[in-house]
C-alpha cells in the first residue's frame, strides 16, 4: 500500500483527494500539509512513498521558484502534481523528476490506478492543459536492469519522432539522448531505434493506442 502525502491547493480538493484515496485498497493518506514548503521540509522524516503535490501550489510558474526543491523531493521519494498544468511546464516538471502530471478532471478509479501505477514505477502524464498522454507501466521483468531515467527515456522514444525532440523534453542535449538511446540498446539486446519502440509497447511501458511522434499529450 502506497502511503501519500497530499500537499497545495484549497482545502476542500485536499479532502476529497483524501477520501479517495483512503476509499482505495492500494494507497493510504500518511498526511495532509496545506503549505508546499513545509511538506518538502518534512520529506526528510516523513518518507512518503509519493507526494501528491496540487498545481495551485505551483503557481503563476514551477520554474520560477520551485523547481531546484522539486528535483530534491524527486530524489527522495515518488512525484506527482494534479491540476491544470499549462503544456509547457510538462517539460520542466519532467525534468526535476516529476513521474505523474494529472489532470483535475480525472475520476476517482483512474485517479486511483494512476497513483498506484506512479507508485509501482510507472509514468503517467495526463492534463487537459497537454497535447498528448504517456502512460508508463511499471516495467517488467525485462526492463529491470534499465535505470528509471532509462525507463523514461525508453517511453519517450516511443512516442517521440526523433531524439532533437526528446532531448528538448528533458532539456538534455540529443548527444546525450542518443548516449542514453545507445546504452539502452545495449542493455535491452535491442538491434534498433524501431526495436526499442516495439520493447516499449510489447513490454507494456507504453499503453497501446498512444499517438506516436507527437509532443507529450493527454
Amino acid at each position: 500500500m502506497h502511503r501519500v502525502l497530499l500537499t497545495g491547493g484549497p482545502s476542500l480538493l485536499r479532502e476529497a483527494y483524501a477520501r479517495i484515496i483512503e476509499d482505495s485498497a492500494l494507497l493510504t493518506v500518511q498526511a495532509k500539509i496545506p503549505d508546499l514548503a513545509h511538506a518538502l521540509a518534512q520529506l526528510p522524516s516523513m518518507r512518503p512513498d509519493i507526494l501528491l503535490i496540487d498545481a495551485l501550489a505551483l503557481a503563476p510558474s514551477p520554474s520560477t521558484t520551485t523547481l531546484l526543491p522539486l528535483r530534491r523531493a524527486a530524489a527522495r521519494t515518488t512525484l506527482a502534481v494534479i491540476g491544470d498544468t499549462p503544456a509547457e511546464e510538462v517539460g520542466p516538471l519532467l525534468r526535476v523528476g516529476a513521474t505523474g502530471i494529472l489532470g483535475r478532471q480525472m475520476e476517482a478509479a483512474p485517479f486511483v490506478m494512476a497513483l498506484d501505477l506512479i507508485g509501482r514505477g510507472g509514468t503517467v502524464v495526463s492534463s487537459p492543459s497537454t497535447d498528448a498522454r504517456i502512460s508508463a507501466a511499471p516495467p517488467n521483468l525485462m526492463l529491470d536492469q534499465l535505470s528509471t531515467r532509462e525507463r523514461q527515456i525508453l517511453a519517450l522514444v516511443a512516442t517521440q519522432p526523433d531524439n532533437s525532440t526528446l532531448a528538448h523534453l528533458l532539456g538534455i542535449s540529443p548527444l546525450t539522448v542518443k548516449s542514453h538511446v545507445n546504452r539502452i540498446l545495449r542493455k535491452l539486446g535491442a538491434s534498433s531505434r524501431a526495436h526499442l519502440v516495439t520493447i516499449a509497447y510489447e513490454s507494456g511501458l507504453v499503453s497501446p493506442g498512444q499517438p506516436v511522434g507527437r509532443t507529450l499529450s493527454r
